[in-house]
């Protein structure tokens, strides 16, 4: 059992300071520039383009990061994971591994990138039920490509614990993205917006491909050319169920993100929608940031066997996560009105959704960071039967039941309904697995 008591509470709260606190400014920093110019991004462009021609963006954009999330395999899941757990006494089979996610996510997304292009027009159509996104989706197919290969850079790069150089790259592909969005979209319009997002895409792959050859070289690891089949077997235990939870994780946010498309209020519910979930994404970036770094050191503690201080952070993640989140959903959720109306006033028509997702957060924020000893353990193949597929294809269900009748909101309450069940069976999960986990002395 995980306990909570004072004294317990006071140890973790210690372990989690001297071990994650640089980790924790240098990764906020990163996600303040990423997400941040993500957040603003879409601000500026939902002004500039208009309801209607932002919910095109918004589709085209979430087509393309569906298929990419498919594409990618879990490969940061390999990079994370063995990085910080080989560091330490295995550092020669780092180089092979980091070779093996290059060549894996090289095929994946070109395979990905050529897909989209030629079903772009198919998809508008059949599936979307609106012909006017073909031409976006066709423009942003090749990012597809550079988001694929950049999240093994960004799993290697949490496993050297470079949040530094992750800092500094992300801040760069930060200010690339805002201004170049900004500027191509006031200039050309929506084609200039997708434009500039393949663009940003690109740079973001240059810059952390750059940031983990200068962490490699640091480290004294060369890429290897070799392989063995042991390296290869990790896309089995991990990158294929990872792989095949994205299946079904993210065509079923993208199937009810097309469901609200197909409803009466057409692409402006679907721009939205999209905020709704940003807003909702914005207050998620505290619990992932602290995992993104507590995620590095217990696989370091892990292949070290150093138990009491691998639960000592896993505590104090946890209560950290939830408290600042829960403070930051109470504020937003007062200024709900407000912020929605800083992307037009037509936007306040989603503070009942907003409303909803805020306080799906919580739930989602505990199963977020009790992921972590899933992944640690070990348990991919049971996180797929046991946590993803009932709970994804419960919220599509729900949501294609509730949007005829309660509308957005309707769709909110799905979504809140799936993660608090679906954090339930992750705490069960992960739990379940701490034979495979460092004992707690």
């Amino acid at each position: 059992m995980i306990s909570f008591a004072p004294s317990s509470m006071r140890s973790s709260v210690s372990a989690f300071r001297a071990r994650l606190a640089s980790g924790f400014v240098w990764n906020l920093i990163s996600t303040f520039a990423l997400q941040g110019s993500v957040l603003l991004t879409g601000l500026i462009l939902a002004r500039v383009l208009g309801l209607k021609t932002f919910g095109v963006y918004a589709l085209a954009i979430t087509t393309v990061m569906t298929v990419v999330g498919v594409a990618q395999g879990g490969v940061g899941i390999i990079g994370t994971k063995f990085v910080g757990e080989w560091l330490h006494a295995e550092r020669e089979r780092i180089g092979r591994v980091i070779r093996m996610c290059a060549v894996f996510t090289l095929a994946t997304g070109a395979s990905a990138a050529v897909f989209l292009v030629f079903t772009a027009t198919w998809v508008a159509e059949k599936l979307l039920d609106n012909p006017s996104v073909a031409p976006a989706l066709q423009w942003v197919s090749i990012a597809a490509l550079f988001h694929v290969q950049t999240i093994y850079l960004q799993g290697a790069l949490h496993g050297f614990g470079a949040f530094r150089a992750i800092s500094v790259a992300g801040t760069w592909v930060g200010l690339f993205h805002l201004i170049g969005s900004v500027g191509a979209s006031c200039a050309w319009g929506l084609d200039g917006a997708v434009i500039a997002f393949t663009c940003s895409a690109a740079a973001r792959w240059w810059l952390f491909r750059k940031a983990l050859l200068t962490c490699c070289l640091e480290h004294g690891i060369t890429r290897s050319r070799e392989s063995r089949p042991e390296d290869w077997a990790l896309i089995w235990r991990f990158a294929l169920p990872a792989g095949l939870a994205s299946l079904v994780t993210l065509p079923c946010l993208w199937g009810v993100t097309a469901l609200v498309a197909r409803q009466p209020g057409g692409v402006a519910w679907v721009g939205l929608f999209a905020v709704a979930h940003q807003l909702r994404q914005l207050v998620l970036q505290i619990p992932v940031l602290l995992n993104t770094v507590a995620s590095s050191v217990l696989s370091r503690l892990k292949g070290r066997n150093e138990g009491s201080e691998y639960w000592q952070v896993f505590r104090a993640n946890l209560l950290v996560g939830v408290g600042l989140s829960t403070a930051v959903v109470l504020v937003l959720a007062a200024a709900s009105s407000q912020v929605l109306g800083l992307y037009g006033p037509e936007f306040k028509d989603g503070q009942g959704l907003l409303l909803v997702l805020l306080l799906s957060v919580i739930p989602e924020v505990i199963g977020v960071t009790a992921y972590q000893l899933v992944q640690s353990s070990g348990r991919m193949w049971r996180s797929l039967f046991f946590i993803v597929a009932p709970r994804d294809l419960l919220y599509l269900a729900m949501a294609a039941w509730a949007l005829p009748q309660w509308g957005l909101v309707g769709a909110g309450w799905a979504y809140f309904i799936a993660y608090s069940l679906g954090c339930i069976a992750t705490l069960a999960v992960g739990l379940g697995g701490r034979q495979q986990l460092p004992t707690d002395r």
